[in-house]
This record gives C-alpha cells, structure tokens and sequence, in this order.
C-alpha cells in the first residue's frame, strides 16, 4: 500500500508538476501543487516528489522482505 501512494506522490503530485512549471503551463486540474500560490509551488513539488520516492522504495523493500 506504501509502494501506491508513493508513486501518487512522486510521479502526478510531484514530478508533472515540475514538468509543467518547467514549460510554463498554467493548467492547475488536480494537480495539488499547482493550487498553492506561486512561491509555495516549486518546494511543495519537490517536497512531493521526495516523500513519493522514500514511500515507494520503502514500500517496495517491504514487500521484498515478506
């Protein structure tokens, strides 16, 4: 279950985000880092994908553990 929501995280919460930031566009959708205001976008996305990444292996390495 860690393994889901990390990639939740890191890949439409964290690293499109960045993508889309990176090419200027303005389309905010479900993205949650692209409804904080400006200054609070590039870290919430970085932050995201982050969390994302360390759920993920985490989860991952749990799973290989049982």
């Amino acid at each position: 279950m860690r393994e889901v929501l990390g990639i939740i995280m890191l890949v439409p919460q964290g690293l499109v985000p960045l993508v889309l930031m990176a090419l200027d566009v303005d389309s905010k959708s479900w993205f949650v880092v692209m409804h904080l205001p400006p200054w609070a976008q590039l870290p919430a996305a970085l932050g995201f994908t982050v969390v994302g990444a360390v759920l993920t292996v985490s989860g991952i390495r749990a799973e290989r553990g049982r």
